[in-house]
């Protein structure tokens, strides 16, 4: 066993470290080819011909044929193999994880999220293990493609090697009109923005899947989510894909051991039954833990050993000695085909300044200071602060559209309300832009504080100045700025989120966004809330198809409200 290795026991989820870069045994005995697997870790091994990498240091729940079933689309691989032969040759591998609440780990109640088992995974599997593999997970629940589209910058590394998208079931299923919407433009443009991060990563789409469905009589529906308009994207521009519902769905029909979907993990309050020993039945059983989210001891780490595969099939291969093509090479560094929507040209530059993102947008302060509120080292509250009047400060910002259209965009300034010693400021356009002047009022009657998210319209410039002036004898703060990337698009409207993001990217020495740096009780209790709210609107449904005699027969007022309500949730 290489140094620090651990090979886990049948009931274990752990995994060891990797060892060093040479081989062990298994990987340089003979394969019946000329050329053999090197750079493997003692006892992995991988098939000449089919490049199939087979684990060693890590026990895998699921089979070998349901992690290539996984794989609905291969793509072109040539990124992939890219990122790999850099990591043979010396280079560290960084992989960065985006999308809604599953990626940000709800469900993983006491066992841990797919980002965390893929670490694991591909730290075992690996040379050089965690010294040289960076799983970095940018996720955040209760978001979508658009969010993230406007905020990649905050929450991927310019580093990264290998990017996951996990927006299947946060972005709405069938937006109309048909693809070309405010729904499926902003995933595009993330897809691109992606795709010209530094060192050209490869993006694999990853398509996760739910079985419980509001209204409750599509429970069970294969075709239910935005999978297959997401993978018209990932067609396009020849983009791996992996399908929960590709390998698993069939697995849950037959209600396999791992798979069963007779009910969620959860009770209707959303946490675990122990009732006559309810739960020792489920986990490890239940695929879900509540009607969206899988369960960390299984659906979890199933996806988590799809995703690894995908890696590790390409990994084999390099570590057979293949080298990139000039071919692979220039397909890698190739300009990005035209946009599939019409006129939908990602944007060269910044729209999101969270955390110490926004210190890049300052061109002038007079009073303001960049202060740390938290009482806490581990819950920073970073923003612009003064408390005299007659202060001001300005940002220097680009309001500029990619997508072709003139009207005005959508600003949202971050700052702080609370209900005492708070203060007002005069906000304006400046520069190039323009914009209705109005006021900031710090105070509220709730008698909390919180972060305020206010919209206003923006005309589109290259350079756009907002200018913030206090008045009055209390504190102001400000927080962030974020712009929307077309006219027509949803103000982000989300504190929380803003706050966690603000918070945890200012804990990371670049200013980026991992989850982990959230502190673990907020995010549990978030997403405790979260799968109790989700649970009670299931089982109200199942109780009034019951009384209908199994017919649901909410009104569709009732069933849009729904899922309204849920997606906020997710």
């Amino acid at each position: 066993m290489p140094p620090g290795g651990h090979v886990p026991g049948e009931g274990e989820g752990g995994a060891g470290g990797a060892g060093g870069l040479d081989a062990g045994p298994a990987a340089n005995a003979s394969c019946g080819e000329p050329v053999c697997y090197q750079g493997m870790v003692e006892f992995a091994k991988g098939a000449c011909k089919a490049h199939e990498y087979l684990p060693g240091l890590f026990k895998m729940m699921t089979d070998a044929n349901t992690r290539q079933m996984a794989q609905s689309s291969a793509g072109d691989r040539s990124r992939l193999l890219a990122a790999l032969e850099r990591f043979r040759d010396g280079q560290n591998l960084t992989v960065a994880i985006v999308g809604g609440s599953i990626s940000a780990g709800q469900g993983a109640y006491d066992a841990p999220a797919y980002p965390a088992w893929l670490r694991m995974i591909l730290e075992a599997q690996m040379p050089g293990g965690s010294a040289r593999v960076k799983v970095h997970n940018g996720a955040v629940p209760g978001t979508s493609s658009q969010y993230m589209s406007a905020c990649h910058n905050v929450h991927v590394p310019r580093d990264a090697d290998i990017v996951f998208l996990e927006y299947a079931i946060n972005d709405d299923e069938m937006p109309m009109p048909h693809m070309d919407n405010k729904v499926r433009r902003p995933y595009e443009r993330l897809v691109r923005k992606l795709l010209t991060y530094p060192r050209r990563p490869a993006v694999v789409l990853f398509h996760a899947f739910r079985w419980f469905q509001l209204p409750v009589d599509l429970t069970g529906t294969f075709w239910m989510s935005s999978e297959r308009q997401h993978g018209e994207f990932g067609l396009y521009y020849g983009l791996p894909q992996l399908s929960v519902k590709a390998c698993c769905y069939h697995h849950m029909v037959a209600g396999k051991e791992g798979y069963q979907v007779k009910r969620p993990r959860a009770n209707p309050n959303g946490r675990l039954d122990h009732e006559n020993f309810a739960d020792s039945q489920l986990k490890g059983n239940a695929f879900f833990f509540d009607i969206v989210h899988p369960d960390g001891n299984t659906g979890h780490r199933i996806m988590a050993e799809l995703a690894a595969q995908v890696v590790l099939d390409v990994w084999a291969q390099v570590a057979a000695g293949y080298k990139v093509t000039d071919e692979q090479k220039a397909r890698v560094t190739a300009e990005l085909p035209a946009p599939m929507l019409k006129g939908n040209f990602e944007s060269r530059t910044d729209k999101c300044f969270i955390g110490p993102a926004f210190q890049q947008t300052v061109i002038h302060t007079n009073g303001f200071a960049w202060v740390n509120e938290g009482k806490n080292p581990q819950l920073p509250k970073w923003g612009y602060v003064s408390d005299v009047p007659g202060m001001d400060i300005k940002f220097k910002i680009n309001t500029m559209s990619s997508a072709g259209k003139t009207n005005d965009v959508i600003v949202e300034l971050g700052y702080l309300r609370s209900y005492e010693n708070m203060g007002k400021a005069a906000v304006a356009c400046e520069g190039g832009c323009r914009c209705e002047p109005w006021f900031l009022d710090g105070i509220q009657e709730a008698r909390n504080s919180q972060t305020f998210l206010q919209a206003f319209k923006v005309s589109q410039a290259e350079e756009c100045i907002i200018a913030d002036t206090t008045s009055g004898k209390h504190k102001v703060k400000l927080t962030g700025l974020m712009v929307s990337e077309e006219p027509d698009s949803h103000a982000f409207n989300n504190w929380a989120a803003w706050d966690w993001v603000a918070m945890a990217a200012s804990k990371d020495s670049k200013g980026v966004f991992e989850i982990g740096n959230i502190a673990r009780r907020r995010m549990m209790e978030a997403h405790a809330a979260s799968s109790a709210e989700l649970m009670r609107r299931y089982h109200s449904q199942l109780a009034a198809a019951a009384v209908a005699g199994g017919a649901v027969e909410a009104g569709e007022g009732e069933a849009q409200s729904h899922a309204q309500d849920e997606q906020a949730a997710r």
